[in-house]
């Protein structure tokens, strides 16, 4: 218990810090995970993420290089990424699972903030990392596939592990 109260409190420090670029007009999207492919489909479901919820732009908090590295190439709706320490993350999603009132972030995860088990349906009903990621974490409702293509020439390897995806 002690131990989260401190979690707690150097997630809040982390809040304030990411709280400094919002505005009303802003979407916080977390991205505490290494996952490539729920990066991705993270990435790929953004734009539609903030048209449906009346958004001009979003932040993103990551501890992810690849994710970082690779946003612009889904979406030019990026007022600023945020890149945070894996300890900061951590901290950061305990203060989210003890916040009473409506957060304004969404974490794209099948399993954080602790106690959410999304990662249990897959497979389910031919339930995917996509469905979970657009329907179950960014509620797109109704639910239509994005398929899009594209233009790397790079070669860093953070941006090519999510783009394998597509």
């Amino acid at each position: 218990m002690w131990t989260t109260n401190i979690r707690c409190r150097r997630g809040k420090e982390t809040y304030r810090r990411i709280m400094e670029s919002y505005t009303p007009d802003t979407e916080i999207i977390v991205f505490p995970e290494e996952d490539s492919k729920l990066n991705y489909y993270g990435l790929l479901y953004l734009d539609e993420r903030l048209v449906r919820e009346l958004k001009k732009d979003a932040i993103i908090v990551t501890s992810s290089p690849g994710v970082m590295k690779s946003a612009s190439l889904f979406t030019q709706k990026v007022k600023d990424i945020i890149m945070v320490s894996k300890a900061e993350m951590d901290d950061l999603l305990c203060l989210y699972g003890v916040i009473d009132t409506p957060s304004p972030f969404i974490v794209v995860s099948l399993d954080s903030p602790e106690g959410r088990h999304a990662d249990r349906l897959l497979d389910v009903k031919e339930l995917t990392v996509e469905h979970l990621v657009a329907i179950g974490v960014y509620f797109i409702i109704p639910f239509r596939p994005i398929l899009r293509r594209f233009d790397y020439d790079g070669d860093d390897p953070a941006v090519l592990d999510i783009l394998k995806e597509a």
